[in-house]
């Protein structure tokens, strides 16, 4: 009995097609759906032919083996000839490590002023600043390297006139470890000095390819050629807005191995910048991030060789010229010593 009861329970299952979902077509074959007609009617779309057409030029005016941007030629500049421009032979001071600081008071009618920050071959932690008043920070650049001896930083930095914005402040510290001193050397330029300085900034601003940095963490990366000595970096954003900028400068050599970051932030009376890093050996990139909004960072930056490897001017024992900077012209800062720093008596020597 339970054998039949069985057999009838298995006729009463339905089978299985009478699950499957009836078959209907989607959509109906009609000229609406049919592809073959012109999109958007044959109106112009998003992606106008010019978009195409610049890209395509683009692209077959770049190498195939090549990156679009390349910092490379076939001679040094003509301002590392100078032996006041970006000079390695300041008069230096020691800043021990541990936060410690010096300050520098810019002289009446200062508005240029060069920085040199190296090491005894230890990395290289320090910080520099430029104070407008007790709590107006106008200039701000981190620097972190893993060789202050092989890749010092050699700065100038632009300011408003201290006749017209007020007393202004440089400073520059370490970091919280005390195993990494640094050593300082500060030139304060005249105001001849400046002008001829900002003429050479402007020429080498005209005849250079600008790179335009638009915000929210874009990233650049610029290779190096491996016969660059050292490259010089111009920022401004004179032609793009007049506003701050705010970037982190990476100088990589090898795959993401960072042996110079500088974190740099510059108001709108801070510009232009011009600085020098060296790029010693093979493999070198620069990786450009702009830190700043979408709307309020863009800004433009030219990165050139300034020294070659085999077309280099020799390192000068000598001092470097204008060594005690405004202070040997004017007479205003005797008090201060060579460097314009309250420690000026304090130089640091290698012997």
């Amino acid at each position: 009995m339970k054998v039949v009861n069985s057999i009838l329970a298995l006729c009463a299952i339905p089978a299985a097609s009478a699950f499957a979902p009836v078959q209907t077509s989607i959509r109906p074959e009609t000229a609406i759906f049919n592809m073959d007609h012109e999109i958007n009617g044959g109106l112009p779309t998003f992606n106008p032919p010019s978009r195409d057409r610049a890209q395509a030029e683009y692209l077959d005016q770049t190498p195939k083996n090549q990156f679009s941007y390349v910092v490379t030629g076939d001679q040094s500049d003509e301002l590392s000839y100078d032996p006041a421009a970006f000079p390695k032979n300041l008069p230096l001071q020691q800043i021990q490590g541990g936060n410690s600081r010096l300050t520098y008071k810019m002289p009446q009618g200062a508005d240029r002023a060069q920085i040199y920050i190296a090491s005894n071959g230890r990395p290289l932690k320090a910080r520099v600043e430029l104070w407008l008043g007790p709590i107006r920070r106008v200039h701000f650049i981190d620097i972190a390297c893993m060789n202050g001896s092989e890749t010092p930083y050699r700065g100038c930095i632009k300011f408003k006139n201290t006749d017209s914005a007020g007393p202004q402040t440089l400073e520059i510290s370490t970091s919280d470890d005390s195993a990494f001193p640094a050593l300082v050397g500060v030139d304060v330029m005249t105001n001849e000095r400046s002008k001829e300085r900002q003429a050479v900034f402007d020429d080498i601003w005209k005849s250079s390819n600008k790179l335009y940095s638009q915000g929210d963490k874009t990233v650049r990366s610029i290779p190096i050629a491996d016969h660059v000595k050292s490259v010089q970096l111009l920022v401004w954003s004179k032609d793009v807005g007049k506003k701050s900028f705010k970037v982190n400068v990476e100088f990589l050599q090898g795959p993401n191995c960072k042996r110079q970051y500088y974190e740099l932030q510059c108001g709108g009376g801070t510009q232009p910048y011009h600085a020098v890093f060296e790029t010693p050996g093979n493999g070198w990139t620069m990786r450009w991030t702009n830190t700043k909004t979408l709307h309020d960072g863009s800004h433009e930056f030219v990165v050139t060789p300034y020294e070659l490897e085999d077309d280099a001017p020799a390192d000068s024992d000598q001092p470097a010229p204008f060594a005690n900077g405004y202070a040997e012209r004017s007479g205003e800062f005797d008090p201060y010593g060579d460097s314009l720093g309250p420690h000026g008596k304090r130089v640091f020597t290698s012997n």
